[in-house]
């Protein structure tokens, strides 16, 4: 059996470490809904055969406490594995949740990778959320979905804005053009009559001095 820390000591580059984790927290919160645990949760307790499982499942003998631990140890053994991943991975499982807690700045700051949420981990290690990873990368992703469409919504709003703007210029524009043509229809008759009658005076003033 190849365990997590062997897969990692293998393949140190171009090693998607996010999704890994997130395979691994959704088989976790699996494991804890059936109030089941981890015991001693490690890259040793990790295959890597042909997926990424857990080999050692118990019954707890304190399920909120032992859950809590599982969820922290995951969590722990995800940051050893970005800060010592391509120099010789080092599994950081077991350390103390208080060093953590007094050095995840310095933690995070010395992190610099993609898809790494470093709010993630202020959540577990500072404000003491005990949420599992793959449920945060769902609401990340659930809250970039909602961010997209609303930004699809407004940019369609002005689409129609900009549509109703233009067709009411062209109504109104439509509108004087009507406006214009039923004007002329009665101005053009009148001024031709006039210039006719004028016309017709002219001529038998002329008829009548003569």
């Amino acid at each position: 059996m190849i365990d997590l820390g062997e897969y990692f000591s293998y393949n140190d580059e171009n090693t998607d470490i996010s999704s890994i984790f997130e395979e691994l927290s959704r088989q976790l919160k699996i494991i804890h809904s059936h109030e089941m645990v981890v015991p001693n949760l490690s890259s040793k307790s990790i295959s890597c055969d042909d997926d990424y499982r857990f080999v050692d499942i118990d019954e707890p003998y304190n399920f909120e406490l032992q859950k809590k631990e599982n969820i922290r140890s995951l969590a722990k053994l995800m940051l050893g594995t970005y800060l010592s991943i391509g120099n010789g991975f080092k599994d950081f499982s077991f350390v103390d949740d208080e060093w953590f807690s007094k050095n995840i700045t310095d933690i995070l700051k010395s992190i610099s990778t993609d898809n790494f949420y470093d709010d993630y981990f202020e959540s577990v290690f500072v404000d003491g959320n005990n949420e599992y990873y793959s449920d945060f990368i769902d609401r990340k992703r659930q809250d970039e979905d909602l961010n997209h469409r609303s930004n699809i919504n407004g940019f369609k709003k002005v689409l129609r804005t900009a549509a109703s703007s233009l067709y009411e210029e062209e109504e109104y524009q439509e509108n004087d053009i009507q406006k214009n043509a039923s004007i002329n229809s009665i101005f053009y008759p009148l001024l031709i009559g006039s210039s006719l009658l004028i016309t017709l005076l002219i001529v038998l003033l002329i008829k009548i001095n003569h």
